[in-house]
């Protein structure tokens, strides 16, 4: 584990050109060789004050029952590597990619299921599995409390993950004989991969096209940041009004502030996956998937961000 600090530069306008450069101090925390295992995505559990981790254990996508997650304190320590382990077909983590929290629930997808457990305990409650799907990447809980999950469209084939046809975003009501809404399905959605539900709407990361795009709640859809062909992966509502997102495509970590300002946190980040966010340390939560690492970012005041360099 590693405290340090790191340079980055504020970039004004909707490109990745150099507008307004400044410096940034960030102070940051990296824990690795603790025994992740390709840490898929971490949020934080601010009832308990930890934060939970899911290992997608193996080669993604497949059913190997290798799945696992752990509880991690804010200091940085594992508390439990495998504190939901599971064996058994009907009860095992296959491949566990986002996570999100309830009152005393908390959701997980894997594969073509949305697995639910007790938040305080990590005890099986249930799940719910989505016909058609390939493979649920995220999941989130809107403001009125409905659960809302992304499809990919990828599953394992021959040579990797290939394409099912399947990419969705779904809405899920599951207090009400477990209803359900498809708000958006098709081929050219681009592989979500990360979601974000706030006032702000709903937002999507995509890993085929590598854009952003928001869907109103009648599925709705319009473009936030325009495809790259580079993949994202997750992305985070802050206070400020902005939000934060990952990218593997390009090894980085990138923030839009509330005025729409681009803010070029971090380069060179090892295969970054679904983010998290600690509201009360103001930190950003990254799993480094290629060395089976966290990576904590506590941002700045957004007044420092925003700040004319």
């Amino acid at each position: 584990m590693l405290w340090g600090t790191a340079a980055v530069l504020a970039l004004a306008g909707c490109g990745e050109g150099g507008m307004d450069q400044g410096p940034l101090d960030l102070t940051l925390h990296e824990v690795t060789d603790v025994g992740f295992q390709v840490p898929g995505a971490v949020i934080h559990d601010p009832a308990d004050d930890v934060y939970l981790v899911s290992n997608i254990g193996g080669p993604p996508g497949q059913r190997t029952q290798s799945g696992f997650i752990s509880r991690v304190s804010p200091e940085g320590e594992v508390l439990d590597l495998e504190w939901i382990r599971l064996a058994g077909d009907d009860l095992a983590l296959h491949s566990p990619r986002g996570m999100a929290l309830r009152g005393d629930s908390l959701f997980v997808t894997d594969l073509d299921c949305l697995r639910i457990f007790t938040r305080s305990t990590g005890s099986p409650v249930g799940r719910t599995c989505l016909e058609g799907s390939a493979y649920l990447t995220d999941v989130d809980v809107g403001p009125e409390g409905s659960i809302f999950v992304t499809d990919s469209g990828l599953q394992s084939g021959d040579n990797g993950m290939e394409p099912s046809g399947s990419d969705a975003v779904y809405r899920l009501v599951l207090e009400e004989g477990r209803q359900g809404a498809t708000l958006a399905r098709s081929p050219e959605l681009g592989h979500p991969s990360g979601l974000a539900v706030g006032n702000r709407g709903i937002f999507v990361t995509t890993s085929g096209t590598g854009e952003i795009f928001r869907l109103t709640p009648a599925g709705e859809q319009t473009v936030v940041l325009p495809g790259s062909g580079r993949p994202l992966e997750g992305v985070v509502f802050l206070p400020d009004g902005g939000f934060a997102y990952s990218s593997p495509g390009q090894s980085a970590i990138r923030l839009v502030t509330g005025e729409g300002r681009i803010v070029r946190l971090l380069d060179e980040v090892a295969d970054p996956g679904i983010l998290g966010y600690d509201e009360a340390r103001h930190r950003l939560l990254v799993p480094l998937k290629e060395v089976h690492g966290l990576l904590f970012i506590d941002l700045p005041p957004p007044e420092e961000v925003e700040a004319p360099t």
